[in-house]
């Protein structure tokens, strides 16, 4: 049919046509948030999108504790994180992180952050878990 997008095959089964799912993205809502976390000590670096709040710690699949960035791969537990240590969340064009009360703390660029209390988090800043280092990358700001 004439508009139809239609796969390579060209097979005339319904199962020939491609989706027509429609994303956010398509309707000209914004891009979420694109978030580097280099780990210093390992030289890694962990990169995913944000569009909503998101926790930091270390998987504990006995106990059903799944953050949703798992830092237990990278020697987390040894390094003094917890199981849902920090959350990183959305601030109207902002991102904020706050300590979820973890046992060995959090650092925001040296400086020792109270738990459950917001701070601004900037491209570059550095936040200790415990004694894992992390470099905040912001790769896509949506409102830029």
């Amino acid at each position: 049919m004439p508009g139809d997008t239609r796969k390579l095959d060209q097979n005339p089964d319904e199962n020939a046509f491609a989706s027509q799912e429609i994303k956010a993205i398509d309707m000209g809502m914004p891009r979420p948030w694109r978030i580097g976390l280099r780990l210093l000590q390992k030289e890694q670096r962990l990169i995913f999108d944000m569009d909503g709040p998101m926790v930091v710690g270390r998987m504990e699949e006995h106990d059903n504790i799944f953050p949703d960035i798992d830092l237990g791969p990278y020697n987390a537990d040894e390094l003094g994180v917890s199981r849902q240590h920090l959350t990183l969340k959305l601030d109207g064009d902002r991102i904020v992180a706050s300590d979820s009360g973890s046992r060995n703390g959090t650092l925001l660029n040296g400086e020792r952050l109270e738990p459950n209390t917001d701070y601004l988090i900037r491209d570059g800043d550095e936040i200790t878990l415990g004694l894992m280092r992390l470099k905040i990358e912001l790769l896509v700001n949506p409102f830029n």
